[in-house]
């Protein structure tokens, strides 16, 4: 049987070789786009830098910035612009990892690394209500939960001391075999001091300022992740295991594993979200509804920096719709 490609990936992949394929697209490799060139209140083209170091101009009636919501705002600051909500609400998820010990293998690493989800702890219950409000809070609220697995044998592999003990170890396989864990992807609020901006000090190879962030939990999502985290190790205790524990990420002070290094601070989680979100006030807003900044009309983003909220879900099918739409709005 011949099988041939469909294109139907939820990646860049797909819909980046239809482009190429049209002739009308090009990737330039081992390129780095400087700054957007300005004039006038609007966006001529952008410059940018090839491998060797060479600067050169690309000229353009429209400009679309796709570089995340990292580089977005890391790009809008070196292009010398100045709307003071550039880079600030940055928002991750704030995960909540129950772990759980069951006493029969699993065999949770074995296919896809989340094998289900369930999303109820999204919409708030009358429980979490007056759990916020003790906290002093108006409502708390969760996000999806993933099951997956703790690693595969290699992880596994790095976690057990070395010698005798460590074949011991892998047999049993307390850490792989018998583990299984919920993840959930909690909302994160937008707050204005969580941010991205130019580093004063720090330059890439290029000799760029990198992008700098400043990042602290809000009492929401600490308050919500106790609450849910409780919740997830007794649906883990009533499915038969033997011990459960709850850690974050970021890790907060007194984590059960006592881990105070900086890098635990840092969020691990991949999705990132606002720093030049879309509104129709120009005063709290980056960009209008269609993903057009207030001050330079003619540039279009189109990435997860534009959103407003983080919500409980993933954000690819959300930001891809997005793009799509703003695209159209765009081409008219």
């Amino acid at each position: 049987m011949l099988f041939r490609s469909i294109h139907a990936k939820g990646d860049p992949v797909a819909p980046l070789r239809r482009a190429l394929l049209t002739r009308r697209a090009e990737v330039r490799p081992d390129s780095f786009v400087t700054r957007l060139l300005l004039r006038n209140g609007r966006a001529v083209g952008v410059e940018w830098q090839d491998a060797q170091g060479d600067f050169h101009e690309e000229l353009a009636d429209q400009v679309v910035v796709a570089c995340g919501a990292m580089e977005t705002p890391r790009l809008l600051l070196l292009s010398g612009l100045e709307h003071p909500q550039i880079g600030r609400n940055l928002m991750f998820h704030f995960q909540t990892i129950s772990l759980g010990r069951l006493a029969q293998r699993a065999h949770y690493h074995k296919g896809r690394s989340v094998s289900h989800l369930h999303d109820d702890h999204i919409i708030p219950d009358p429980e979490s209500f007056k759990v916020a409000a003790d906290a002093g809070l108006p409502w708390i609220k969760g996000g999806m939960v993933e099951h997956c697995g703790p690693g595969h044998p290699i992880l596994e592999a790095s976690t057990y001391p070395w010698g005798a003990e460590h074949k011991v170890k892998m047999r049993e396989s307390p850490f792989r075999d018998h583990l299984v864990a919920f993840t959930m992807q909690g909302e994160d609020l937008p707050q204005a001091t969580n941010r991205i901006d130019l580093d004063p000090a720090v330059r890439d190879v290029r000799g760029h300022a990198v992008a700098r962030t400043t990042y602290q939990p809000h009492p929401h999502e600490i308050v919500s992740s106790g609450y849910h985290g409780a919740k997830l190790e007794a649906i883990l205790a009533e499915a038969g295991a033997e011990w459960t524990t709850t850690v974050t990420s970021p890790m907060l002070d007194g984590n059960p594993f006592g881990i105070t290094s900086p890098a635990a601070k840092i969020p691990a989680s991949k999705h990132v979200m606002g720093t030049a979100r879309m509104g129709d006030d120009p005063t709290t807003s980056v960009c209008d509804r269609w993903g057009r900044l207030h001050d330079v009309p003619n540039v279009l983003v189109a990435d997860s920096s534009l959103f407003p909220t983080s919500t409980g879900y993933g954000p690819t099918l959300t930001l891809v719709a997005m793009a799509i739409r703003n695209a159209r709005a765009l081409l008219g």
